[in-house]
């Protein structure tokens, strides 16, 4: 794409209507979802109580560092569940991307959610096929 210097606008939020996030309660999250995992911390925050929003932000941060020292110890090979590890490179899926080392895993990540709409919609069960590769950025380019 051949760049101009002029700008243009790709989302005007002005009159766009506020979305809250769908959650479910704190008591049916698991220990490791951010709401419930962060909620005192937020608090803290929230009460302005700074003291008390470090020590339980270093409670969490302890505990992680705990956890990967004993799976480090335990020869475990440890793996994000929404992220992995960036295949870049030339001609590489990420290729461009070599400067990080993990990438959200969105074809996973995309279901999941689809699937999670898809059930409180319909109030029922349903299954999602496996995501179909995606083609290579330089194939992308090449068409």
């Amino acid at each position: 794409m051949e760049q101009t210097g002029q700008k243009e606008l790709l989302f005007n939020a002005t009159n766009a209507r506020h979305t809250p996030p769908m959650v479910r309660p704190l008591e049916e999250q698991g220990d490791r979802e951010s709401q419930k995992l962060w909620y005192k911390t937020v608090l803290a925050i929230k009460d302005r109580n700074h003291e008390l929003a470090t020590d339980e932000k270093t409670k969490i941060e302890d505990m992680q560092r705990d956890e990967a020292a004993r799976r480090q110890e335990d020869g475990v090979d440890w793996q994000p569940r929404f992220f992995r590890r960036v295949r870049g490179g030339p001609g590489g899926p990420e290729e461009g991307e070599e400067d990080l080392d993990w990438i959200l895993n969105a074809d996973m990540y995309v279901a999941r959610r689809l699937l999670t709409w898809i059930m409180r919609l319909t109030h029922s069960a349903v299954t999602v096929p496996p995501p179909k590769p995606r083609p290579s950025k330089s194939s992308r380019l090449s068409q």
